[in-house]
């Protein structure tokens, strides 16, 4: 009777694993930092017509774009783009700052989606602002943040995401085949074990 609890506890085990499976495959799971499918190394980097930079010193909590300032009085891009490896929220916490001398009009920070800009930073005599922006994303989307510049003169603007999260992949069905066969297995020894025993009595 013993052997016939543990066998039914085993096969309940088993289900419960298929589950989880079922369950973990389909949620996409936040990641945290610049880390994992958002590290620094998976990002990739482009100034127009800019002398712009990142500085990711501070990953996996946070990184810094810092627009262009090359004085050739036209307009330039410093950009910062990486691929989104599932769908999911993308959000994060943002620290502005701009040395120009004629304010935040004319260094602006965005956030891109696709090629499509949405300005995070308000326009105006700002030296500094603060704020949270998050937008949706689908797996594949190439998405990230850019400062703008007018003119190239006067001072750049520097804009800090920490805080941020991104949709992570998650394991495929199939990788969870071996914790389903684990527990199939041992469904399986014990039963000829208890076999053997009877064979024996």
């Amino acid at each position: 009777m013993a052997n016939v609890n543990v066998l039914a506890k085993l096969s309940l085990a088993t289900a419960g694993a298929a589950v989880v499976a079922l369950s973990v495959a389909g949620t996409a799971q936040a990641s945290s930092g610049f880390a994992g499918s958002y590290d620094p190394t998976n990002w990739n980097f482009n100034n127009t017509n800019a002398n712009g930079f990142v500085n990711t010193t501070g990953a996996p909590a946070s990184i810094t774009i810092t627009g262009g300032n090359n004085g050739s009085g036209q307009p330039g891009q410093t950009a910062y783009t990486t691929t989104a490896a599932a769908s999911g929220l993308v959000s994060f916490d943002w620290s502005y700052e701009t040395d120009d001398l004629d304010g935040s009009s004319f260094d602006p920070f965005f956030f891109l989606l696709d090629g499509v800009f949405t300005q995070i930073s308000v326009n105006g005599l700002f030296d500094t602002q603060t704020g949270m922006f998050s937008q949706f994303v689908n797996e594949g989307n190439t998405f990230g943040f850019a400062v703008n510049t007018t003119d190239n003169a006067l001072g750049a603007a520097s804009a800090t995401i920490s805080n941020f999260h991104a949709p992570q992949a998650v394991p495929e069905p199939t990788s969870m085949i071996g914790i389903l066969g684990l527990g199939a297995f041992g469904v399986t020894s014990l039963r000829k074990r208890k076999q053997q025993a009877t064979v024996k009595a």
